[in-house]
């Protein structure tokens, strides 16, 4: 299996906190890369306001896509956390991420159920079915 996407060490913990912190809210965000090297994670507000579901205001997405275009970037992908269950794309996330689920965009899941061992996967949806993928954690 190829790698999806790398990241630092660094980025992912990003993540891991936001879905920490957001507990027992679902978090979100948004990647940046740039040549399949992640740039930036970009933490969203989950309009859903939610432990079961989440989604990011379009306003607030432009605004993110804005910037990472500024930055030279490309949206690469996005994440959220589940509180409750394991770190797989549920039947609502699918319907409700689309096409942003599928390749090119990565999917990462933070699963923070059990809060001192999160556990990150990351997932494209093909033909309605999620396919896990591969991610590197570089050094730095």
């Amino acid at each position: 299996m190829a790698i999806a996407i790398r990241l630092t060490r660094a980025q992912l913990d990003q993540m891991i906190a936001h879905a920490l912190e957001d507990a027992p809210i679902e978090a979100c965000g948004l990647i940046a890369a740039r040549d399949g090297v992640v740039t930036e994670i970009r933490r969203a507000r989950n309009a859903e306001n939610s432990p079961y579901r989440f989604s990011i205001d379009p306003l607030e997405t432009r605004r993110h896509e804005e910037a990472i275009d500024a930055a030279g970037a490309e949206l690469a992908g996005f994440y959220h956390s589940h509180t409750g269950s394991p770190p797989i794309p549920s039947p609502t996330d699918i319907r409700m991420m689309g096409p942003f689920f599928g390749p090119p965009f990565v999917h990462f899941v933070i699963g923070v159920a059990d809060r001192a061992n999160p556990e990150v996967r990351a997932w494209y949806i093909q033909d309605g079915q999620p396919v896990e993928q591969e991610f590197e954690i570089l050094p730095g």
